[in-house]
């Protein structure tokens, strides 16, 4: 929910990563696939909020979701519900559009959304709630892209890191194991801003998570690094 990357292969596969930062005390249940909204989804769970930060669901969509919006916020709680929640209330509404139109927003500390949406074709969309407004743009679809948490990578950080994908990508495959060495290594010895990080234990990566969309099977991997365990589960 913290380092997220967008792998484009083709017209109509792709490649979601992410990397949970999060205090080692919100445990993570593993993925698992369930009705969401009468469409099958696959996802984990944050076992303290019930929400989580990355599903993909059957009716033709991936999305992640990053803390804060564009820079680090001041932390006002108490606040209407978790932020992981709003991934599973995406599954309500027809389209991004619709979700922006309609969704209740106040009362929701800021964050960022990022949306692949796949009919024969695939369309990623990023979504923006800075606390009072929102702000969206369709991207590139052809075009790789790494996000970072605001709440935990200044502007500083976040050039670092966006070199250190932009340098990658121009010299790698996009082979599934070279995207997630990307995730497990890049800035490694670099605890602050590592992509694998660890703030003194308070705040750490806890896992990847990763979908693959490919023609028409989806399959998403999560590796927990506190229990050394992987999974790899299929939507079907």
């Amino acid at each position: 929910m913290c380092t997220l990357t967008y792998i484009p292969l083709g017209e109509s596969n792709y490649i979601f990563t992410t990397n949970r930062d999060e205090s080692p005390k919100r445990v993570a249940a593993y993925p698992e696939r369930q009705l969401v909204n009468g469409f099958l989804s696959i996802f984990p769970r944050d076992k303290e909020a019930a929400g989580t930060w990355m599903m993909h669901n059957e009716s033709g969509y991936s999305l992640c979701l990053l803390n804060g919006a564009f820079v680090k916020h001041i932390h006002e709680p108490p606040y209407k519900k978790s932020r992981g929640l709003v991934v599973l209330e995406y599954a309500k509404y027809n389209s991004t559009t619709d979700f922006m139109l309609n969704y209740d927003f106040l009362g929701i500390e800021p964050f960022t959304l990022v949306i692949v949406r796949n009919n024969g074709k695939q369309q990623p969309e990023e979504l923006r709630w800075d606390g009072s407004s929102i702000h969206y743009k369709c991207l590139n679809p052809e075009i790789p892209a790494i996000w970072s948490s605001s709440t935990l990578y200044d502007h500083k950080a976040q050039c670092k890191r966006n070199e250190w994908f932009d340098k990658w990508k121009y010299k790698e495959d996009f082979s599934v194991e070279s995207i997630l060495n990307f995730h497990k290594t890049t800035g490694k010895g670099d605890e602050i801003n590592g992509l694998v990080m660890n703030r003194k234990n308070i705040v750490k990566t806890l896992s990847v998570t990763q979908i693959r969309k490919i023609d028409d099977e989806v399959l998403m991997y999560y590796e927990d690094f506190h229990d050394e365990k992987k999974i790899e589960l299929n939507l079907k």
